[in-house]
């Protein structure tokens, strides 16, 4: 489609059928781009030109003139550069379906920079705009003169070529936020996070962008730019989802995206008043700011609203900025959901006699869930994890109003959230069970059971006591966390720190860092877990101010974080151990710091003079702290003196041995330890995880790999929650499966587990019904949802693999999958075909004999994830 006239020409000679075309003149005052090459205007061989008019629903969309190659053969595009000297990014637009279909190649003086095919995509043929992609080229050197060659090799596909922007490349944002300790792990990871977070901002050139289909973004005349942001969403995505950017704020500030942030979280709040919306903020928006075509609207998970406006609050207490209190949407937003939007949802309030009130948001008909959870058992009307997030948008609001002036309401605010939590603590509790409710519903009947974010996101959100009934539900989730999709393992680490769980905080943190998954949330989190978790750092910018407690473990001796802001100032901060803290006012005004260490130390030294500390508890975890004012160029050091009280820990347990081994268990014991006060309990660690606790001698490790080595320790803790140094370890592998028997797959422990949505299920589908093919029900197996891989350790003890395979019952429309079974890194076996609600089920019999790492694959088929429940069903391995 001829658009814009740029400085390009195309003066070559005439090769084969190419047509030599009359060169354009250079633009007076040349600049850097951008340039637009219609591609039918270049020097062709074996390419024609050819107009379509792009349609959706019948409306026409888009009208293209592409150079259209020839089936079969290879068709060539050439110009000379005549734009100016510099380093580009060249976009190419063109269309196809058919995966491998073409393979495209661009050079520059005959040196290829770049080569891609087309991928599999969904519209009806060429003249659906779904069919329409983008490949970004980055960094390429150009300068006047040089000769751009675009080669289409088809492999059958008709190749479309619609044009080449060439725009200066600009490449994601960076940030002088730095990391430093003797912990490589720590450092790689966080420096991998912080490089990954920055690249799926959308700037200009990401060659991220452009690949979705077009007709969503062409048929609305709306938004026809990209809006500032970051991806919050899987990467196939290209879009910002209110859960995903309510929880990376935090690292989205540090890494110094402010404007993106402040622009999301805006268009959130800005939905609430729209038509049919009653207060909700959109589920999902695209990159240009418009509503996301997939979940935009159907997802309305209760937690959320709240959310978006706890975390708006966030980047205020992190910035300073005004605007996060007075700008009019998002005050007309904290408003709405403070007023009408708990009314709607069923709460009553009374001040005068709160007795007679009913605090807690209830799920209404046609809302998805209660729950960030997804898939409850239970009809849930109300969840711990919306009641947390309640909870913490009214302290917010109490803020709010006060840093507005009015006193009075603050105050009101700040008692109801109080009677939330109180009305939480005594009517949530489930004393037969000794752990707090999940969730209820319309019956008020409270489920105590595992319930993935119901459960964790309660912690985080500040709910519970802060004393026993807290600990001892900690201890739950940390007795059930191994089994969580990678959205939800992400909340653990900043959970476990937030109550000094520091050895599982950074655990967590570890395997975040580790495992790098491609989930945007990922990366933001492996910034944010270290600044606010392992950093403790609580800021206050609109005072100047800000708190920070150290929460390391023996593998980090010292951590130091530069160029970290809070509002106006640069800081830098170094822990060392748990005891001394340094921070450095890098520029900004003075800044008052509140230098907090865990105990009761009886003094806090300060730059060498000793101080009497105040003491005030964080998270029901009793902290000491001083206040210093740090001056522009200052550095001020803080250690803590000696701590009063029990500050002895246990003897390290002796004579730690492993008895009865099976192929997916062990049973430990040893001798007890003694401690001045008294023992408490005992931690047991399979190499550096916490597996468990045990108030006496011996414990049972389960869910263990068969033929697989393992190292267990055990620490003594005492009642002051000091813990003594590990036992000698012991060392065991595990018996050969089943002595030679037959095992379900689903009775075995996976290494790894991912799955792109939901969360993987042993014996039940993804949405935690019985698996069931083809009105076939089956007793064992695995519930899956595209895209996932399901990773075991065998180490050669099993000769064949068994499942029937399929789209679980639950869905009847959308889903395409594939399943594929890799042994040692080798494909060995993939569905011939891409399989729906409507195929037959499939037998799978693969040979792994001598297989060490088994993995299970879905794959969504090229085509998105949407509706694609898979089933691993009966899957059995067999001697």
């Amino acid at each position: 489609m001829r658009r814009l006239a740029c400085a390009l020409s195309a003066v070559l000679a005439t090769v084969g059928t190419a047509t030599a075309l009359p060169a354009s003149p250079a633009a007076a005052g040349s600049v850097a781009g951008p340039y637009v090459l219609e591609v039918e205007n270049m020097s062709l061989t074996n390419f024609a030109t050819e107009t379509v008019d792009h349609t959706w629903n019948g409306r026409s969309v888009d009208n293209v003139t592409y150079a259209r190659g020839a089936s079969g053969q290879t068709s060539t595009a050439r110009t000379t550069f005549n734009g100016a000297d510099g380093t580009y990014d060249l976009i190419t637009r063109y269309n196809g379906k058919t995966a491998n279909g073409v393979t495209y190649k661009l050079s520059v003086n005959s040196t290829q920079v770049d080569s891609w095919s087309t991928s599999l995509r969904y519209g009806r043929d060429y003249t659906d705009p779904v069919n329409i992609d983008t490949r970004t080229s980055s960094k390429v050197t150009l300068k006047a003169g040089d000769v751009i060659e675009l080669t289409a090799t088809s492999a059958g596909e008709v190749p479309r070529v619609d044009r080449i922007t060439i725009q200066a490349h600009v490449g994601p944002p960076t940030s002088t936020l730095t990391i430093n300790s003797p912990n490589t792990t720590l450092n790689d990871g966080f420096d991998w996070g912080r490089n990954r977070a920055l690249g799926m901002t959308f700037y200009p050139g990401s060659p991220m962008m452009g690949h979705e289909p077009e007709w969503w973004r062409l048929k609305d005349s709306t938004h026809t730019s990209v809006t500032p942001g970051y991806w919050g969403a899987y990467t196939n995505r290209e879009s910002f989802y209110n859960r995903d950017i309510s929880h990376q704020s935090d690292g989205a500030h540090a890494l110094g995206l402010d404007t993106e942030t402040f622009n999301m979280l805006r268009t959130f709040a800005d939905d609430a008043d729209d038509p049919g919306q009653n207060g909700w903020p959109l589920w999902a928006h695209s990159s240009y700011g418009a509503m996301y075509y997939i979940d935009g609207t159907g997802f309305r998970e209760l937690p959320s609203p709240f959310n978006v406006m706890a975390k708006a609050y966030k980047q205020y207490q992190w910035t300073g900025n005004s605007d996060w209190i007075n700008d009019p949407t998002l005050s007309a937003y904290y408003d709405s959901t403070m007023g009408q939007f708990l009314t709607n949802h069923e709460v009553v309030w009374n001040d005068a006699n709160p007795s007679s009130e009913q605090p807690v948001s209830k799920k209404q008909p046609g809302e998805y869930t209660a729950t960030y959870f997804e898939f409850p058992n239970e009809n849930l009307v109300s969840a711990a994890d919306s009641l947390g997030y309640q909870y913490q948008s009214m302290l917010a609001y109490s803020e709010i109003l006060k840093t507005k002036g009015d006193t009075a309401n603050s105050s009101k605010w700040a008692d109801r959230a109080q009677r939330v939590r109180d009305d939480f603590e005594s009517k949530w509790w489930d004393a037969s069970n000794n752990r707090y409710f999940r969730g209820k519903d319309a019956a008020g009947t409270g489920y105590s059971s595992w319930g993935h974010e119901a459960s964790f996101l309660m912690m985080l959100t500040g709910l519970g006591d802060h004393g026993a009934r807290t600990d001892s539900y900690l201890d739950f989730i940390a007795a059930n966390d191994d089994n969580l999709n990678v959205e939800a393992t992400s909340y653990l680490p900043e959970m476990y720190y937030q109550y000094n769980r520091s050895a599982e905080g950074w655990a967590w943190l570890k395997k975040l860092m580790t495992g790098r998954d491609s989930y945007p949330e990922i990366s933001f989190l492996a910034v944010s877990s270290v600044i606010d978790g392992m950093m403790g750092v609580q800021p206050d910018a609109p005072h100047d101010k800000v708190a920070t407690v150290p929460r390391l473990t023996s593998e980090t001796p010292w951590v130091e974080i530069d160029h970290l802001k809070v509002g106006d100032n640069d800081l830098k901060l170094k822990h060392t151990g748990t005891t001394a803290s340094t921070l450095t006012n890098n520029s900004g005004g003075t800044i008052t710091w509140e230098a907090q260490f865990y105990g009761t130390p009886s003094t806090i030294t300060v730059n060498g003079v000793a101080q009497t500390p105040r003491t005030k508890s964080l998270y029901g975890k009793t902290v000491s702290y001083v206040t210093v004012p740090v001056t522009v160029g200052a550095s001020v050091t803080a250690s803590a003196g000696t701590t009063v009280g029990d500050t002895t820990a246990p003897s390290v347990p002796t004579g730690l041995t492993a008895g009865n081994v099976t192929s997916n268990s062990v049973d430990l014991k040893w001798t007890a330890s003694t401690d001045d006060v008294g023992v408490t309990g005992y931690q047991i660690y399979r190499g550096t995880t916490l597996v468990g606790s045990s108030a006496g001698t011996s414990f049972t490790a389960t869910g263990l790999s068969a033929s697989t080595p393992y190292s267990f320790t055990v620490k003594a803790v005492d009642a002051a929650q000091n813990a003594s140094g590990a036992s000698t370890a012991v060392s065991v592998t595990t018996a050969a499966s089943g002595n030679g028997q037959t095992v379900d797959l689903s009775d075995l422990t996976w290494s790894d587990a991912q799955s792109d949505f939901g969360t993987l299920r042993k014996d039940r589908s993804v949405d935690g019904n019985p698996i069931r093919l083809n009105g076939t029900a089956y007793a064992k197996g695995i519930g899956t949802h595209a895209n996932s891989t399901v990773t075991y350790t065998l180490n050669g003890a099993y000769s064949q693999f068994h499942s029937d395979v399929g789209v679980d019952d639950e869905v009847s429309a959308n889903s395409t999958v594939r399943f594929e079974v890799w042994g040692d890194g080798t494909k060995l076996y993939e569905t011939p075909e891409v399989m729906t609600s409507a195929s037959p089920t499939r037998s799978v019999d693969v040979s792994i004999k001598g297989v060490k790492s088994l993995v299970l694959k879905v794959t969504d088929a090229g085509d998105g994830i949407n509706s694609d429940h898979a089933d691993w069903a009966g899957a059995k391995l067999l001697p």
